[in-house]
């Protein structure tokens, strides 16, 4: 009889890529050795799925997602801090952008509970972070000419929108990421090497943005689409011109999703 638990560990890594989503999360409960498979930092992913959607949930330890496939709700456990407590503003590649009540940002994967953190929101030219006494992150100062402070929670709430990364930060080939954020909904990157957001200084204020094929896309307030490529320590645009029937649309919040052809 074989003794499924004493397969070699690249065999395991061919057996939970092709595992649905459900079964990939009940793989490491079966015995250490299948346990292990799953804890190697280079392992298979699972297969494409069908999409998950984040529910809100009450607990503080695990999050809740409702498959379209399945009709059904799976709690996942998550690593500290508290996801309960953590806002999402994007996700992509099965990874979620995550801010938690300090402002501080983290890629997180739901289902390994791997996390890689983003640089600090304070390395933006238009935030300064206020400290107490003690040293422990009190307030956020954003500069809105005049500076105005916020309080920690409000400061989160203003100041990110929306993030979306290129690849998934355990593909090994690097990553960027994009962020519209600020109360006027401006645009930042940086790489997974960076230490500090790069500021893209543009008069447009943003609605959306997604990746598709190399580039970043960008659709504007005023209905201005825009191509972003990163290019050393900045992101070249390229204005993709849109036509609309009519005005009305002008002014409102749009978004961008790829065609069916690609």
């Amino acid at each position: 009889m074989v003794n499924w638990s004493e397969l070699p560990i690249d065999i395991f890594d061919l057996i939970h890529g092709k595992l649905s989503i459900p079964y990939y999360i009940r793989f490491g409960a079966i015995c250490k050795q299948w346990n292990l498979a799953l804890e190697l930092k280079y392992r298979c992913p699972p297969k494409p799925q069908s999409p998950w959607l984040m529910l809100p949930g009450e607990s503080n330890t695990t999050a809740e997602f409702f498959s379209v496939a399945d009709n059904k709700v799976y709690q996942i456990p998550c690593p500290k801090p508290m996801i309960r407590r953590r806002i999402c503003i994007g996700s992509s590649h099965g990874w979620l952008i995550t801010v938690d009540e300090s402002s501080n940002m983290h890629l997180m994967n739901p289902l390994t509970g791997a996390q890689f953190p983003l640089p600090p929101v304070t390395t933006l030219p238009f935030v300064e972070g206020v400290h107490d006494s003690q040293g422990r992150a009190d307030s956020t100062a954003i500069d809105r000419r005049p500076p105005h402070t916020y309080s920690l929670q409000d400061a989160r709430r203003i100041m990110f929108h929306k993030a979306i990364i290129s690849a998934a930060p355990d593909e090994g080939s690097g990553f960027a990421v994009m962020m519209i954020c600020n109360i006027w909904r401006a645009l930042a990157f940086a790489r997974a090497e960076d230490k500090a957001w790069t500021y893209i200084d543009t008069p447009d204020s943003f609605t959306d943005v997604i990746y598709h094929r190399d580039k970043f896309y960008t659709i504007s307030y005023l209905g201005t689409a825009g191509a972003w490529e990163p290019h050393g320590l900045s992101c070249k645009p390229k204005v993709i011109p849109v036509d609309f029937e009519g005005q009305e649309l002008l002014g409102y919040t749009m978004y961008l999703v790829e065609s069916l052809d690609g």
